[in-house]
């Protein structure tokens, strides 16, 4: 709900007044009076809804919507746990030629993740299991660590050089965007880290990293820091290997491999949204300052338009 001055009765000059005889900033000069700029604005309808929790009932598509995602990702995890002696042997002619072209097999998988990084495309997590189940663990955390490093880059300046305003203007519309924003905005290298390693997807936070002013270094650092999370699957597919089978040491790593990353996952996701909690009112409280700001532009433009 937009906020627009309220616009008060304009006088005309006193009976009798020549207008020649008036000073610029007489009382008979006819100034349209707006709200008063100096106060800060009260909250709008969605503002005070955003700060007492008060939520609009979600409709049966947007809780599709929420939980989907979750969904898929555990639906995956289940079929490759059942299914990986299948699935091992559905892709062992790729594998295969990935295997005896060592380096161009290499470089196909990190020019599909380069690809796969940029949303609503997804499959990077398939493919560092591909990783693992062609390469030898340490080649496989290399082959992912590239594709993964170089496809958040080129993702983070497409997002930076032709989604900044369309950033700014969601941040605008809606609150809960903009307050991830206003979190992300002002926590700096520590903030970054973390959500890299929450259950937001790395190709969906780098967009908001670029798109809020987070600096290019600060980015690199996080995203280079993170790589290990993107080494689970990749461990996932390498004790999927025929030649682990009775490698019952490498099966019980790949399930507390999973475990703890499920437990980083949730954690870091809690943490965040004790941050955005703590950060509620002086975001709401920016909002409203913004607002104030353009209604002293206006007041003054309407001044200037009227001596």
């Amino acid at each position: 709900m937009s906020y627009k001055p309220t616009a008060y009765q304009v006088y005309d000059p006193y009976p009798g007044v020549s207008q020649t005889n008036q000073s610029p900033l007489s009382v008979n000069t006819k100034i349209p009076m707006v709200a008063d700029p100096s106060r800060t604005p009260s909250p709008t309808e969605a503002e005070f809804n955003y700060l007492n929790n008060i939520k609009k009932k979600n409709t049966i598509w947007k809780w599709i919507k929420t939980i989907l995602p979750v969904v898929l990702v555990l639906t995956a995890l289940i079929m490759l746990s059942v299914f990986h002696d299948a699935i091992v042997t559905g892709l062992k002619p790729i594998t295969d030629w990935m295997q005896a072209h060592n380096f161009a097999g290499a470089m196909i998988i990190i020019g599909a993740m380069i690809i796969v990084s940029f949303p609503p495309l997804i499959g990077h997590e398939v493919l560092a299991v591909l990783c693992g189940i062609t390469f030898s663990f340490g080649e496989a955390c290399i082959v992912d660590a590239l594709g993964t490093i170089l496809g958040e880059v080129a993702n983070y300046f497409v997002f930076k050089y032709t989604c900044s305003t369309r950033g700014h203007k969601m941040e605008q519309s809606n609150i809960e965007y903009g307050a991830l924003a206003h979190v992300v905005r002002h926590g700096g290298f520590w903030i970054v880290l973390v959500m890299r390693f929450s259950a937001i997807p790395a190709h969906l936070a780098t967009p908001i990293f670029a798109t809020v002013g987070v600096p290019f270094g600060i980015f690199l650092a996080a995203a280079i820091l993170s790589v290990p999370k993107a080494f689970v699957p990749v461990y996932v597919g390498w004790a999927a290997k025929p030649e682990n089978d009775g490698n019952t040491t490498a099966n019980i790593i790949s399930k507390l491999v999973l475990g703890v990353s499920v437990i980083i996952t949730l954690s870091t996701l809690w943490w965040i949204n004790r941050k955005l909690k703590q950060a509620k009112e002086d975001y709401i409280y920016s909002r409203r300052k913004a607002r104030q700001g353009n209604l002293k532009v206006t007041a003054f433009i309407s001044l200037n338009h009227t001596v």
